[in-house]
């Protein structure tokens, strides 16, 4: 019998030993794989406690993301222009608009370790544990595969171009990362289709960073 904490400890350290084949290095709550195009991380949730009928339930999972090198270049260009301090690439997030896209619902639904009620110190059921640590590999290979996946040339812009009815914070994406190809139509597009979505929401100054960063960028490209 194992408390609720250590009963999370040991599958976080699972966690980090079936993340290190992938090349995610780190230790809980984070762990992260750097490459030349952009940052891979593979996060635990917050964790969440209630209690029903004297049992203490524990909710948490897994989170994955990807940041091209583009959107972390443009995140610290828009920090200089607000003063702040920049981000290292291996702390870097963001857009945080594909991650778990396509992933079925059994590898995104949050895990629960539950306390048996008649067991004294409130230790977790045996039962959800075995459960977790089964699920535990296909759902690390899931994410690791995804986040890696999301980070190869091009391919964050792409499935963000495949979206059916992109909404402001989509076109900023894409303006961003579009900017990398140089001038072409697809930007000029790609703005003005931010510009209407901005307006609409009356977040026009919030969409011209972007846009001014997207000018700037192509220009050098």
């Amino acid at each position: 019998m194992v408390s609720t904490d250590s009963a999370l400890r040991r599958l976080l350290r699972d966690t980090g030993k079936l993340l290190q084949p992938y090349g995610f290095d780190g230790s809980e709550p984070s762990w992260v794989r750097v490459e030349p195009d952009g940052v891979a991380s593979i996060t635990r949730t917050r964790v969440t406690r209630t209690w029903t009928a004297g049992q203490q339930v524990l909710g948490f999972n897994l989170r994955l993301n990807a940041t091209p090198r583009s959107w972390w270049e443009f995140s610290n260009w828009r920090n200089a222009r607000l003063g702040l301090s920049a981000t290292p690439l291996e702390k870097a997030s963001g857009p945080g608009l594909l991650e778990t896209n396509g992933l079925p619902d059994e590898l995104t639904t949050a895990w629960s370790v539950r306390t048996g009620t008649t067991q004294p110190g409130q230790h977790v059921l045996q039962a959800d544990i075995d459960a977790i640590r089964a699920q535990l590999p296909r759902r690390v290979h899931a994410y690791a595969r995804r986040a890696i996946r999301l980070l190869e040339p091009d391919h964050y812009l792409d499935e963000l171009l495949t979206h059916p009815d992109p909404e402001l914070r989509t076109w900023e994406a894409i303006v961003v990362l579009l900017a990398d190809r140089g001038p072409c139509p697809d930007l000029d597009t790609a703005i003005d289709r931010l510009r209407e979505c901005s307006a609409a929401q009356d977040a026009s100054i919030y969409a011209e960073d972007a846009i001014t960063y997207a000018h700037s960028r192509a220009a050098l490209t």
